[in-house]
């Protein structure tokens, strides 16, 4: 990876703030069915237990994971970091 030109941006870009996203899995229902869900139901995900989740950073995907639990909280491990190409 290429060193950037000019080391002062680089360490002042570090403390910009992104969203970070992590998707289990996607689900579309009617508007009826979500207002009919009682306390307790359970929607199926798109997706198989176990399954890799997906990473976004400012709504662009750059990483799958796994969900892993550490000290008691709910983290993702990383699995594969995606090559993204540059905006133009």
């Amino acid at each position: 990876m290429q060193r950037p030109a000019n080391p002062a941006l680089e360490r002042a870009l570090m403390d910009v703030p992104v969203q970070v996203d992590v998707v289990l899995g996607e689900v579309r229902m009617a508007l009826d069915e979500l207002m009919a869900l009682s306390p307790g139901e359970v929607i199926a995900l798109g997706r198989e237990t176990g399954a890799e989740v997906d990473v976004f950073v400012s709504d662009r995907l750059m990483a799958h994971g796994r969900l892993v639990v550490a000290d008691g909280a709910l983290g993702v491990t990383l699995t594969e970091i995606l090559d993204v190409p540059r905006a133009a």
